[in-house]
């Protein structure tokens, strides 16, 4: 039935008519890993599109909707016209990403920005794939939970918390770890691609004492500018979509001109948001109705 009744919106077009509402607006969709073509998913996957469908994506954009870079949203350098404005961001630098994803955009010549947890870099896994059982969609709510309340989304006390209670683990595929230094590099070598910062360690921010938060917001931000100079923009994408009063006002003190959650649907004033920009989470699991359907503001979940 779900998918009778999306494909009827389509077809009738409220989905042209809700993207007509939506004029003058800006629509940040959030991005994870991107499975290359033959690649077998795991860990968590709704965070893990192939590689074949984010590629169809990124060509339904391009009929529907303008595709400007974050860095042009931030900086108002993007002018409405006859169709909605739409960026295109990805958490965590997974290798697919930086590969497979890189490539799609390339192919295409469409911007986007990557945002970088430094410590993950070069092979490293993340927690939330390799504690999401063998068979499982995603991660347990309640490990979930206790990972970013009690252990404050620190990788290193999660893995130690998840061995003390026997929990298992999976190993994950090549593309399902973090990218390397160099791996990046080479996927900058594609002019439209931009890094903001994703904190030092990917911790859940709003559980941090004043000091730690600090310190994960600027060193951070320091690492990216001296590694990658003017291809890093200054904007932070906080972990786990966790950010509160307290740590924007904190992004803005260490240096940040903005700041984007991890859901929320369309910015209607860049300005008035900046520490806070909503985006549009896209899970590996959305039909393709579906997703036109988020796209055009028709549905916002």
């Amino acid at each position: 039935m779900k998918h009778v009744l999306e494909r009827g919106a389509i077809v009738t077009g409220a989905t042209r008519v809700a993207r007509q509402r939506h004029l003058g607006k800006v629509l940040i969709l959030a991005y994870h890993n991107i499975v290359p073509d033959g690649e077998v998913v795991a860990g968590d996957r709704s965070l893990h599109l192939p590689q074949r469908t984010f590629g169809w994506q990124l060509d339904q954009l391009m009929q529907t909707h303008i595709v400007v870079s974050l860095d042009d949203v931030i900086q108002q350098r993007f002018t409405s016209s006859d169709r909605p404005v739409v960026v295109i961001t990805f958490d965590d630098a997974y290798r697919g990403t930086v590969t497979a994803g890189v490539h799609e955009l390339h192919v295409r010549n469409l911007p986007a920005t990557i945002f970088v947890p430094p410590v993950y870099l070069g092979g490293h896994t993340f927690w939330w794939d390799v504690l999401t059982p063998v068979g499982e969609d995603a991660l347990a709510t309640h490990v979930r939970d206790h990972a970013l309340e009690a252990e404050q989304g620190e990788e290193a006390s999660i893995l130690a918390w998840a061995s003390r209670t026997k929990l298992p683990t999976s190993v994950m595929p090549w593309h399902a770890t973090a990218a390397s230094e160099a791996e990046l590099v080479t996927a900058l070598a594609y002019s439209g691609l931009t890094l903001g910062s994703h904190t030092w360690s990917h911790p859940n921010l709003v559980e941090l004492a004043p000091a730690k938060l600090t310190r994960e917001l600027e060193s951070s931000r320091q690492w990216l500018v001296e590694h990658f100079g003017t291809r890093t923009i200054s904007v932070i994408s906080y972990p786990y979509g966790r950010a509160d009063e307290r740590v924007w006002n904190a992004a803005r003190d260490a240096g940040y001109q903005a700041g984007v959650m991890i859901d929320g649907g369309w910015v209607a004033n860049p300005a008035q948001q900046r520490y806070a920009l909503p985006r549009l989470n896209i899970p590996a699991g959305v039909t393709a109705d579906g997703f036109v359907l988020r796209t055009s503001g028709l549905v916002t979940a």
